[in-house]
């Protein structure tokens, strides 16, 4: 018999290994109908499913750093929107606290405008229902103020035109109009807004030279808020811009119905009868409306 026609001889060891290959392959598939499992078809696709799970976690890990990144500037970009509309709001609880508000409030209230000069019209209201805001109940008001002030600075320019003045004499007054300045309004406060705004805005009162003037301001805000919030005597403001910025001031009740009837585009003759009726000077009304461009023309 020739060598090669020898009966191939398997060891024990041999049948031994392929004993427990078959037996952990049992075991696999026995698990694997336990648990409605399928096992790897191979150890290359075992390798090939593994390195796939890390490249899908890989791209979920990057998409959620880049997400995280646009939330950041998104409320970077509207915290620092919201301090150059609020300026006197964060003036006076702090940059910290501001910072705060403004993320609570880009929270809860949507952007539905491109530009964020437009975002913020909600501030004041919502401020009220702030319970850490409380020891500041005029809060609310001042921001109401500020918002007033950015919207006015935004208006829309008109012509200054004293010259048609002349009309009043020569024109037929039931005719005639008096042409408001740009974004002229009037408000209603009941805290001290307008000395709250001069408190953070003054460069005087924030140098060394007035600090007494300071503490003299301070004492009658205070002294203001004590009655605003006890006696509740509300104040009209009137709030107009002359060339590129906002100016404001208090007025008398009978001012105010005047401004009221400028802004209804009531004629100068309803006008000068509301004057007359309030018993004020229409001279000298006339004469301080034109010098503060609280009008800009007849038409």
């Amino acid at each position: 018999m020739n060598k090669s026609d020898k009966p191939a001889i398997h060891s024990s060891g041999d049948e031994e290994n392929n004993q427990v290959n078959a037996n952990q392959d049992y075991q696999r598939q026995l698990i694997a109908k336990i648990f409605n499992m399928h096992p790897p078809y191979s150890q290359k696709q075992a390798i090939e499913t593994a390195e796939r799970i890390q490249f899908d976690a890989s791209i979920q890990v990057n998409i959620q750093t880049g997400l995280n990144v646009y939330t950041n500037n998104f409320i970077e970009n509207g915290i620092r929107a919201l301090s150059i509309t609020f300026p006197t709001v964060e003036g006076l609880i702090g940059e910290d606290s501001f910072r705060m508000l403004s993320r609570k409030l880009l929270r809860h209230e949507a952007k539905a405008s491109f530009d964020w000069a437009e975002y913020g019209i909600t501030l004041p209201t919502f401020i009220e229902g702030q319970e850490a805001l409380e020891t500041y109940p005029f809060l609310s008001e001042v921001a109401q103020l500020d918002w007033a002030i950015h919207d006015v600075q935004r208006q829309a320019d008109k012509e200054f035109a004293p010259s048609t003045l002349a009309s009043l004499e020569t024109g037929d007054t039931d005719l005639l109009c008096f042409t408001a300045a740009p974004g002229l309004q009037l408000l209603t406060f009941w805290f001290p807004v307008v000395d709250l705004y001069q408190l953070i805005h003054d460069p005087y009162l924030q140098s060394e030279e007035g600090i007494l003037a300071r503490k003299e301001l301070l004492k009658n805000v205070t002294e203001s808020i004590h009655n605003a919030i006890n006696i509740a005597t509300p104040r009209s403001l009137v709030l107009w811009r002359a060339e590129y910025k906002a100016q404001f001031e208090y007025v008398s009740d009978a001012e105010a119905d005047v401004i009221q009837k400028i802004n209804a585009q009531a004629s100068v003759n309803a006008v000068i009868d509301t004057i007359g009726t309030h018993n004020i000077d229409l001279v000298e009304w006339l004469s301080k409306a034109i010098s503060n461009k609280l009008i800009f023309a007849v038409a």
